[in-house]
């Protein structure tokens, strides 16, 4: 990590910021939102400047804090009332933008490979297609957000396959880690995430764009469903009211 140049980490610290930024604002700017963005950025930052994650004993706390308490957090959020309201409040514009930042992204791994830092699996070398949804990300906005010319449907698919290519990403990146579970990349482990700012791409990055697209994915289905059963609704209700007055009529001639 010391022959990394400092530009490559300023970089990567916009993309970051941006990626957060972002984020804030599709929830709202809530106040509560953003202490909570700030605190956990900074917990992982210092954490990592530390060495905390350098050292592979204790195992399971270390990954308690970089991913399974955001993936805890995204459970709640979809299985509790205040955690789908939080969710239904946020800005679709906002949560399809925020995939932009996938794409310089990708240049960053691809800049860490060549500096010995990370495993030619996780650039696009290796089969990493992420910024393909990167790149992908401004015409769904454009088309399908602000144009409407893209259906719903088709808009939940790239979500879903954007999301499936960062899965990958994420699970491949686990098990080339150097943990006790390591499977692969033995030659060049994933070390990245040890230090500052890198930590903050699975402590982060990963966890708010997973955020984004299961937002995005909830908040097309349950608008476009709504739609449909507004006029099934009124049907079943003209349909009642035509019953009822064909029976008082019949009542009135009997």
């Amino acid at each position: 990590m010391d022959e990394l140049t400092p530009c490559v980490s300023l970089i990567f610290g916009l993309i970051a910021f941006l990626t957060v930024f972002t984020f804030h604002k599709a929830a709202g700017a809530s106040t509560s939102v953003g202490i909570a963005l700030l605190f956990w950025v900074t917990l992982q930052s210092v954490l990592s400047a530390s060495g905390f994650y350098k050292t592979t004993d204790t195992i399971t706390l270390k990954l308690s804090l970089v991913t399974l308490l955001p993936l805890f957090l995204l459970v709640w959020l979809f299985s509790a009332r205040p955690g789908k309201a939080f969710l239904d409040s946020m800005d679709m514009h906002l949560l399809t933008v925020i995939h932009v930042v996938r794409a310089p992204m990708e240049v960053i791994l691809y800049w860490l490979f060549v500096y010995g830092i990370v495993p030619a699996e996780m650039t696009i070398e290796g089969g990493n297609l992420n910024i393909v949804a990167g790149l992908t990300a401004p015409l769904i906005y454009y088309f399908g957000v602000l144009q409407g010319k893209i259906k719903w449907q088709l808009m939940v698919s790239w979500n879903l396959i954007s999301l499936g290519l960062l899965v990958n990403v994420v699970l491949k990146s686990t098990l080339m880690t150097p943990f006790l579970f390591q499977n692969f990349a033995f030659e060049q482990p994933v070390v990245s995430a040890f230090y500052p700012p890198f930590v903050l791409l699975p402590a982060v990055i990963a966890p708010v764009i997973i955020c984004a697209h299961l937002a995005a994915i909830r908040s097309l289905i349950k608008t476009n469903f709504d739609q449909v059963k507004a006029p099934i609704g009124e049907r079943l209700i003209l349909k009642q009211l035509m019953i009822k007055s064909l029976s008082s009529h019949a009542k009135h001639r009997n």
